[in-house]
């Protein structure tokens, strides 16, 4: 049985501020496993990483600080279609938005209810339909190979009504990302992030319609399960889509797992998932929507990339006890990335960087 300390350091916000040059060795898990044992503690035999979903959320206890989560964007050079399901432990939220780049126009929806209002699996491919107030979601899960379906329809702050039909053509054998982040046995993460997935379709805003084609238009999916700490701070960056005949999505993240040995880095090229051990290096100004946002790994020449931006979706919520807030960059990036030997130019790939903080 892998082991795991009993009680990992929670990070203090410090530390999640600034990040540490760490490097990783994490254990690659080959068979599936449970996330909780039977109290609801993290188990050890789920800590490390996958190449496709393995652990099971079976969440329990915890009162008020399990999180799950549904996420996707698919993300063109031209448009960025959003919608997220979350169920808070004490709070389900629904959320979606789109942009037109070209435009500089975005649309957006919130909806909040209460616990329980929603369930959400406890596997990545099971299949979601809700119907929340004037919001319809559904999802059609599909396993290796087998073609995703996403349909939804809700109402905008800006007044279009919001629709999209979208399905998701995941290539058989294409691998993701998935980890368990350890904080200690009582506050642990699982994630599943699934990026360069081509898919088709369409989404309207009003009687305005985008297409989505497989060559230009690429989902992302977060899948997220876990038991939270009060506080929260991340980064978040994705570059995903195909270029030159090669499909490349490149994962990275920051901040809210320093000092757990594990992290959310890595590359699928072509299908293949190369996982990084190591932390990258970000710079960027939250407070300039026009400036830059770098990349870089710490300790080799794996990833170094420069997205320049063309929107900035920022959002806030202040209900006193429980807060967030952050900014989204959506732009297109550029430089390199080395995988499996190979080193990959990246020029002009669309994606996002992101800063968010949450007392939750």
């Amino acid at each position: 049985m892998h082991r795991l300390p009993e009680h990992l350091p929670i990070l203090d916000a410090r530390i999640a501020r600034e990040g540490l040059a760490t490097r990783y060795d994490e254990r690659e898990l080959t068979r599936e496993v449970d996330l909780c044992d039977a109290r609801g503690h993290l188990s050890p035999d789920a800590v490390g990483f996958s190449r496709r979903p393995l652990v099971r959320a079976n969440l329990r206890g915890h009162p008020l600080r399990k999180k799950r989560w549904n996420f996707w964007n698919f993300v063109s050079r031209e448009f960025v279609f959003s919608v997220t399901l979350a169920d808070l432990d004490y709070a389900t939220l629904a959320g979606a938005f789109f942009v037109d780049f070209a435009r500089g126009e975005e649309v957006e929806g919130s909806w909040v209810g209460p616990p329980r209002r929603f369930a959400l699996p406890e596997r990545v491919a099971d299949s979601v339909h809700v119907r929340f107030g004037d919001v319809a979601y559904d999802y059609e899960g599909g396993r290796d190979g087998g073609a995703e379906g996403l349909a939804f329809r809700g109402p905008t702050k800006q007044g279009p009504a919001l629709r999209a039909d979208l399905r998701v053509l995941r290539p058989p054998g294409h691998e993701s990302l998935n980890v368990v982040v350890p904080w200690s046995r009582e506050r642990f993460q699982l994630n599943s992030k699934h990026a360069a997935l081509p898919c088709e379709g369409e989404v309207l805003v009003g009687e305005r319609r985008y297409v989505a084609s497989p060559s230009a238009c690429h989902a992302v999916q977060d899948w997220g399960r876990g038991v939270w700490p009060r506080r929260a701070f991340w980064n978040w960056a994705v570059c995903t889509g195909e270029q030159d005949g090669r499909r490349i999505g490149v994962n990275v993240g920051g901040k809210w797992t320093t000092g757990t040995g594990a992290n959310e880095n890595g590359i699928v090229l072509d299908g293949r998932l190369h996982k990084l051990m190591e932390d990258v290096r970000w710079e960027y100004d939250p407070g300039d929507d026009d400036a830059t946002w770098r990349v870089a790994t710490m300790h080799s020449d794996d990833v170094d990339l420069v997205m320049r931006p063309v929107f900035a979706h920022r959002s806030r919520t202040n209900l006193g006890i429980v807060a967030s807030g952050g900014v989204c960059s959506f732009g297109t990036w550029t430089g390199r990335v080395r995988a499996g030997g190979e080193e990959i130019a990246i020029d002009g790939l669309p994606g996002w960087a992101e800063e968010f903080a949450h007392r939750w």
